[in-house]
């Protein structure tokens, strides 16, 4: 004989779940106020940027766009590249961190947030890549 759940079964375990759920959050609020009160670092599980050696690119299309290119060949999409650097054929040494949960129109690269920057060599200003004028 095969048993139906009833309503009030149904939301009464609905229910429990919710709760142990709430429960479980409110001990890790808990766990996160101690580590406060202690002083001890809540970062420790972010992973310190390495230096990479990068070099601008502009690309015509899709509006046309800066991409960094790592030695490695990854493809960065840096999201606040100074104007001075946006000159065809640049090479920086950048630290930053890649933008996750990001979707762009240019779909080339992973986006990029740069948090150093430093000039290694400054590239040329043509046609339509002009950079900063200044």
């Amino acid at each position: 004989m095969r048993k139906t759940l009833t309503p009030t079964l149904l939301l009464s375990i609905m229910l429990t779940l919710a709760l142990t759920g709430c429960s479980e959050t409110s001990n890790e609020n808990i766990q996160i106020q101690e580590t406060l009160k202690t002083g001890e670092s809540q970062v420790a599980g972010k992973k310190e940027q390495a230096w990479q050696q990068v070099t601008v690119n502009y690309y015509d299309f899709e509006g046309g766009f800066y991409g960094l290119t790592s030695e490695a060949g990854d493809k960065l999409l840096p999201m606040n590249l100074a104007k001075q650097y946006k000159l065809q054929g640049t090479v920086l040494k950048v630290k930053g961190e890649v933008i996750k949960d990001m979707m762009t129109i240019q779909q080339w690269g992973q986006p990029f947030r740069i948090i150093d920057v430093e000039l290694i060599k400054l590239g040329q200003s043509t046609g339509k890549n002009k950079g900063a004028e200044y």
